[in-house]
């Protein structure tokens, strides 16, 4: 983000925040903080007390226990005029308002500067002209909102709350019914807004947009903060899937650092799928990450061996939120390394090992699949191929007793569940 503007200090606060409705608690002890010029984003599926938070901290509901402070105040000992002067809403679906012109609409942004029944004077008509400016509508000024778009309307309803001259703006999923490029021309406006000096806090369905446009994100789920802090942090698979139930690849642009998302179609939950099957894969060099992103979506229960620096294979194990070996590059795997190792594969149904070369740095990977229950091959490519260890290789793989093999990924996600079942049923 670009970063015009001091950030000091905490300009809003929110405290042990406690909303309930009929015994139904729908805000559990919530804490929130947001600075000079920072958005923060709020995130979590429908019903998590989104919008509920954003209510609280408007002072608009009474909560059970809690305090929201800004800039030092408690917002709800305000009386209205210091509120509507303080804090903007713009709401998810900006209403009509028939008959009004977008200056009309905007100059109602003004009433709570003026007095009782006093007239616009020349600093609101300049405030006003500046948030039709900024705001990108001021060709707009003389058409009635039931002519614009909705694009256009939330616009307009955007310069309106910055014609308040607020020190926070609050945001209801104010895009979720535009289109993407009147989505993306909305954050723009709200994040040269807050580097400015604004304070905001959105509630926003997209991730790819809270993730792109926020400094920080808190991930609500029935009214409980999940994780707060810089997207990455907050949007990894493990918690995207405890909190929306779904798996999800989270990767991050090479050029711009964006986060990048995308939901993977989930596995089945019957008798003899892939449903609480754990598969460790040994895989190295790109060998891997196809076959890891396929086992997750098909919801097996995914670990990896060691996986150095840099590799493609180690990439798409942090983007898939699986559980793998850290080593660096070319520095081999060391005794708490190999551990770690061996604890995965003995916890693991079947281990699958893939078509990755092998010399002295990673031989010990091979080493350990020797204590796995049960090992398959991912590939037909000959051990002798890929062995620069002067054989050491070839004979640890031929003690290993692969179960069985196979060349091509959707047989093995079909064939896998199989296998482990009848080995189970061998054992007994």
């Amino acid at each position: 983000m670009t970063d015009t503007v001091e950030r000091t200090g905490r300009r809003l606060e929110a405290r042990d925040v406690v909303y309930e409705v009929d015994a139904a608690r729908l805000l559990d002890r919530v804490d929130l903080n947001a600075g000079v010029g920072e958005l923060i984003g709020l995130v979590g599926p429908n019903g998590a007390g989104k919008t509920t938070l954003l209510r609280a901290i408007g002072g608009l509901l009474k909560t059970r226990d809690g305090a929201v402070l800004l800039d030092g105040d408690e917002v709800r000992r305000m009386n209205t005029g210091e509120r509507a002067k303080s804090i903007a809403h713009v709401a998810q679906l900006a209403p009509l308002a028939h008959g009004f012109t977008a200056l009309e609409v905007v100059m109602m942004g003004r009433y709570p500067h003026m007095g009782r029944l006093q007239s616009e004077r020349r600093v609101d008509r300049e405030v006003v002209k500046r948030a039709l400016e900024t705001t990108g509508v001021g060709s707009l000024a003389g058409r009635t909102l039931e002519t614009l778009s909705g694009g256009e309307r939330q616009g307009v309803f955007v310069a309106r709350a910055l014609a308040q001259e607020p020190r926070l703006l609050l945001l209801d999923e104010p895009t979720s019914n535009l289109d993407i490029r009147h989505q993306a021309q909305f954050f723009h406006i709200v994040r040269g807004l807050v580097d400015g000096g604004m304070t905001a806090v959105a509630a926003i369905h997209d991730l790819s947009l809270a993730a792109r446009f926020c400094d920080r994100l808190t991930l609500l789920d029935k009214g409980v903060v999940v994780a707060e802090g810089a997207p990455g942090d907050v949007l990894t698979p493990e918690n995207i899937e405890a909190a929306f139930g779904v798996r999800a690849v989270v990767s991050s642009d090479p050029a711009s650092g964006i986060l990048n998302l995308s939901i993977m179609e989930p596995g089945s939950d019957g008798p003899g799928t892939a449903a609480g099957t754990r598969v460790h894969l040994v895989c190295g060099g790109g060998t891997g990450a196809r076959l890891m992103y396929r086992l997750c979506e098909a919801g097996f229960t995914v670990t990896a061996g060691p996986l150095g620096s840099g590799d493609t294979d180690r990439e798409a194990a942090e983007s898939l939120g699986v559980e793998y070996v850290p080593v660096q590059a070319f520095n081999g795997i060391d005794d708490a390394a190999h551990e770690k190792h061996m604890r995965l594969v003995r916890d693991c149904h079947v281990a699958v090992l893939t078509d990755v070369a092998f010399g002295t740095g990673n031989l010990r990977s091979l080493d350990a699949l020797a204590e796995a229950p049960r090992v398959a091959l991912a590939s037909l490519e000959p051990i002798t191929n890929r062995d620069f260890t002067g054989g050491r290789a070839t004979a640890l793989f031929e003690r290993l007793a692969p179960v069985a093999a196979w060349s091509e990924i959707d047989s093995l996600i079909a064939g896998l569940p199989a296998i482990v079942l009848n080995s189970q049923e061998i054992e007994r």
